[in-house]
């Protein structure tokens, strides 16, 4: 949708937020988050429990109150984790929106199954981060980096067409030979 935006309207909003969340990722996917304003995140009672995860701080619209520069406009949210291989870690863009009401932070909580004011037991050996409101408070920028879930482990070998070899099955052979028309692209049914 941001996309399809985007092509058909360059300059405007929906066009400025595509632009900025592909470099956003591009900076994620070439490990040069540094060049972004970011910070880890944590928990509080009144929050989600996102202490895998850190933000970056994406420029796409200005904003200012009282002539005070409010900072950048929209939060990329992401998480880390290590490659099975030793290579460059996995990293999970997990949502991208602009930082108002903070919308980021729900809609990353509520893509990763996660209630307000509920702790994660999983992620209680992280050391947790409050949420702060300072700017340039001194604090982690980047999230934990985590063993690969086994979703994801099957996700990757799926997209990259490798097949685990534990558990794989050997097809049986047909004792009738394979059809021409199939191989001909002709549907089952419709042959002459």
């Amino acid at each position: 949708m941001l996309e399809h935006a985007a092509a058909s309207q360059s300059g405007s909003l929906r066009g400025r937020e595509f632009r900025a969340l592909k470099l956003g990722l591009q900076a994620l996917a070439e490990g040069r988050e540094d060049e972004y304003d970011g910070k880890r995140l944590g928990y509080s009672p009144g929050h989600h429990d996102l202490r895998d995860c850190a933000e970056l701080k994406v420029p796409v619209v200005p904003e200012a109150r009282h002539g005070h520069d409010l900072g950048p406009s929209h939060r990329l949210i992401y998480r880390e984790f290590e490659a099975d291989d030793g290579g460059a870690p996995y990293r999970e863009a997990v949502c991208f929106a602009p930082r108002g009401s903070d919308l980021p932070f729900h809609i990353a909580g509520a893509r990763l199954g996660r209630e307000i004011g509920r702790p994660v037991p999983e992620l209680a050996h992280l050391p947790n981060h409050r949420p702060t409101f300072r700017r340039g408070a001194a604090e982690p920028t980047g999230p934990p980096r985590l063993p690969l879930p086994p979703d994801l482990r099957k996700a990757l070998a799926v997209a990259s067409d490798v097949s685990p070899a534990s558990g794989a099955v050997t097809a049986q052979r047909s004792a009738q030979p394979p059809s021409t028309t199939a191989r001909r692209g002709i549907p089952p049914g419709r042959e002459r």
